[in-house]
């Protein structure tokens, strides 16, 4: 009996190259699929090579204008806005899984493996998204708005290796990106310069203003709000006798306001457009865990629902640089049960 296909989202790095390897060695009928963004047809170019080296079909789907439409335009509004956005969170549902899974299915193709580092817990009648076994790789956070029919279709064949092992394996097979270095910051904007990318879509140059302390007092200008996030200490041009970060972006007055470093803190914000992996994973009156930033520590936390996308978030400790525009993702244990946007820090 021949093996069922899949459709694997292939970006020319080492991760999606091993995902792909690891089904076609399970003997899967394997499909590489690239998506054509932004910038540089680079990465086109190594997703072929490899396909071609595995002995495995290769397509490429121009998705620029999907990517515009919900990524990259909404990434340069937010920074406009005074806002850090995520765009990774988007583009994995709204571009590789909302463009690549009915692709795959008109491919006849069962499932859309990518190569994050994320597990799935089938047992049970719903599909549980999980943390990666290797913590330090974990992108299962970037992947809390995936809805159960985009998981049920989903593969993660890297969810229970390391970084190291996946090297390995791409060596062992001659691939030639085994040492590629891993993306960075935005992978969509060269060089990692979000500053100038945003200028140059969006047509406008960044707005100097004041900067103030939380008393009001001006104490300098700064460049633009769109140059700035929460908790930035680097870059500030500011003399002061103890260091300066950045603790709030005012858009609507144009002002960038600094403090301490304890003042960078927080335990209460409001969280928006939330939505869950699973039906009752919503964590209302029970504990649950937190992360408000990819790199941050989980923190124990209470949730009290507002409206029907809403939640004020209470932390147990406070927690550095809570940015509006980040994604809050909520966890019970190794789970991940689904997130939101953090609007307004309280």
């Amino acid at each position: 009996m021949a093996m069922p296909r899949i459709v694997v989202a292939m970006s020319g790095g080492v991760d999606s190259s091993v995902a792909a390897a690891l089904l076609a060695e399970a003997g899967y009928e394997t499909v590489g699929v690239t998506l054509r963004l932004l910038g540089s047809p680079v990465h086109v170019e190594d997703a072929r090579r490899v396909c071609s080296s595995l002995g495995i079909r290769h397509e490429v789907v121009d998705s620029r204008q999907r990517f515009e439409r919900s990524v990259s335009g909404p990434f340069v509004r937010e920074y406009l806005r005074g806002r850090t956005p995520v765009p990774c969170v988007e583009c994995n549902r709204r571009v590789k899984f909302g463009q690549l899974l009915p692709m795959a299915r008109a491919l006849g193709a069962e499932s859309l493996a990518t190569g994050h580092y994320a597990r799935l817990d089938r047992a049970g009648g719903a599909v549980r998204l999980l943390a990666a076994a290797d913590g330090r790789k974990d992108q299962a956070y970037f992947l809390h708005r995936l809805t159960q029919s985009q998981l049920r279709r989903a593969l993660f064949p890297l969810g229970g290796m390391d970084k190291a092992s996946v090297r390995r394996k791409a060596r062992s097979l001659g691939l030639e990106n085994a040492d590629k270095a891993d993306s960075q910051d935005v992978c969509f904007i060269p060089g990692g310069d979000y500053r100038s990318f945003v200028s140059r879509r969006s047509g406008r140059s960044p707005a100097p203003g004041e900067v103030r302390d939380r008393d009001g007092r001006v104490l300098g200008r700064h460049q633009g709000l769109s140059c700035y996030t929460v908790g930035q200490r680097k870059g500030l041009g500011l003399a002061s006798r103890a260091p300066l970060y950045v603790t709030r972006l005012d858009a609507a007055t144009n002002t960038l306001v600094v403090g301490t470093e304890k003042e960078t803190f927080s335990a209460r914000f409001r969280v928006g457009r939330l939505s869950w992996t699973r039906p009752g994973a919503a964590p209302w009156g029970r504990p649950v865990s937190v992360r408000v930033r990819h790199r941050a520590r989980l923190r124990p936390a209470s949730c009290a629902r507002l409206g029907p996308r809403g939640a004020e978030v209470r932390l147990f400790e406070p927690e550095r640089a809570v940015a509006p525009g980040q994604s809050a993702v909520f966890y019970d244990g190794e789970e991940v049960l689904g997130g939101g946007t953090i609007e307004e820090v309280l």
